[in-house]
């Protein structure tokens, strides 16, 4: 059985540190195929005793086994033929299960109670999400302010207030001058929404709240480097946290 559909039959038997062990491995197969569990439990900020039971959740007999399932996942995974529709609905669902596992109650509170919103995406792709994120809740009636450039974030920063909600999209929420900007924000109290990808990352590890989305690579051989990402999980990511807050609102009684 490949290695992906072993973790999707025992998913629901993984504690919040078992998954973000499987998510590093997951997407650095290439590093961990050969890794020790020395190496794996350090990059991983655990213990080896955590990751020789998470190897027998998911059914191996030792970590051995665990990294020769890595390898043949990368062979599986290399080929240009693979499934990529199978891949798409694959990152979707495991998109919506991470958003499930999630204490979601708590962030559309917060953005019910929050007097302003602002929103911030590290690329034109996170930007795009934003976008209509932002104007959905703009029409819903919510002061709500989509900003275009970390210049922009950072001259507004000033301003916000621990009564503000501010949500940073970033693909990878490794970023130097963004974690300084994350530190600034946290010691005033700011509240902030970390939007990004399911694995070890400096912004989800400093934000109040932390929501995640997963997208694999596919091939394109049209491409110079053919190997490249879709991120149509993340609009999916923050429609559904639309959903859950109009939801939200509408049954609260009058």
């Amino acid at each position: 059985m490949e290695l992906e559909a072993i973790i999707n039959r025992n998913y629901n038997r993984l504690n919040e540190n078992e998954l973000a062990i499987v998510s590093y491995i997951m997407q650095n197969k290439e590093e961990t195929q050969d890794i020790s569990i020395t190496k794996l439990a350090e990059v991983c900020h655990t213990s080896k005793s955590t990751i020789l039971r998470l190897t027998q959740k998911l059914g191996f007999s030792g970590f051995v086994e665990l990294k020769y399932s890595i390898k043949q996942s990368i062979k599986v995974n290399s080929n240009p033929n693979e499934n990529l529709i199978d891949k798409l609905l694959n990152d979707i669902e495991t998109t919506y299960k991470l958003f499930k596992q999630t204490d979601v109650k708590k962030i559309v509170e917060k953005i019910y109670q929050s007097k302003r919103i602002f929103s911030y995406g590290t690329g034109w792709v996170q930007l795009n999400a934003l976008n209509d994120f932002n104007r959905n809740f703009i029409l819903s009636g919510k002061n709500s302010m989509l900003l275009q450039s970390k210049t922009e974030l950072k001259l507004l920063m000033p301003d916000f207030t621990s009564e503000d909600l501010i949500i940073i999209l970033s693909k990878s929420g490794d970023n130097k001058e963004l974690s300084e900007i994350t530190k600034l924000l946290t010691l005033s109290s700011i509240p902030i929404l970390s939007i990004t990808e399911f694995k070890n990352n400096d912004l989800a590890s400093k934000t109040d709240y932390n929501l995640y989305f997963q997208s694999s690579e596919i091939y394109d051989k049209h491409r110079e480097n053919p190997s490249k990402k879709t991120f149509i999980t993340v609009n999916i990511l923050m429609d559904i946290l639309y959903r859950e807050y109009i939801q939200y609102e509408n049954n609260l009684v009058d």
